[in-house]
């Protein structure tokens, strides 16, 4: 059984997936003991984008080591699975993507960086704030295109890595920048609407590929290791299986 976590990052694909890979298992964002239950069902392959990091507990580094443990391929790209991965990388976690591959050479350290604000489930996981590697992305497709200046370019960077990520929006960063003018903004404000670099969503797919292929992803990783059974895991285990009584 393949199972992917998703929400925001693919909402605008997610039909497309399911007509173009119905044997994927396509759920909401992660949670904390989602992929512990995941490997209690069965699941042979597990592919995480996004999860929860605020309103409820993040999915547990603890649960990925378990079904690495078990032989389970566990792979993550574009957000939180981006961060899972390049932490749990050397346990044998597959990181797929340039946001993931950032994360682990240091290019990218802050994990805010891939966070947004979304609507629940019922409304599909409706983005209502956009990533800041979507819009330094954007603005650094912009700039090489001649569409911003370099001063501009430095202005609105300046903007976006100081903004609190749940206001983060392209519209927010321009409408924040020094010495612009009303028509200027509006300009860029339409430009990027035309540029736009979905840095999330494109990584996002490359997992679905991995997800739905039987290919394995080598991680030059031996298992030179032992899971071991930790007080929090056997609650979280008795906790599962009280749910699930």
């Amino acid at each position: 059984m393949k199972i992917l976590f998703t929400g925001p990052t693919l909402s605008s694909q997610l039909q497309n997936i399911k007509e173009r890979c119905p044997a994927i298992d396509i759920r909401g964002p992660a949670a904390w003991g989602d992929v512990a239950q995941a490997v209690h069902e069965g699941a042979t392959r597990i592919g995480i984008v996004d999860g929860y990091f605020e309103q409820t507990r993040s999915v547990w580094h603890k649960e990925i080591i378990f079904a690495l443990s078990q032989g389970i391929m566990v792979a993550g790209a574009s957000s939180l699975g981006a961060l899972r991965a390049a932490e749990c990388e050397p346990f044998g976690m597959i990181p797929i993507g340039t946001i993931a591959d950032d994360y682990i050479s240091g290019a990218l350290v802050d994990d805010s960086d891939v966070a947004l604000v979304h609507a629940p489930a019922e409304l599909n996981y409706l983005a209502l704030s956009e990533p800041r590697v979507n819009v330094i992305a954007t603005l650094n497709a912009m700039l090489k295109e001649n569409l911003l200046s370099t001063t501009e370019w430095k202005n609105a960077k300046a903007v976006a890595d100081r903004m609190f990520y749940a206001e983060l929006s392209l519209r927010s960063v321009f409408s924040n920048m020094q010495i612009m003018n009303a028509n200027r903004i509006e300009r860029l404000i339409e430009t990027a609407k035309v540029k736009y670099v979905d840095l999330k969503q494109t990584d996002a797919l490359k997992l679905v590929d991995w997800l739905q292929s039987d290919i394995d992803v080598p991680t030059g990783r031996e298992r030179p290791w032992a899971f071991n059974q930790t007080t929090q895991w056997i609650e979280m285990r008795e906790a599962m299986s009280s749910s699930d009584g």
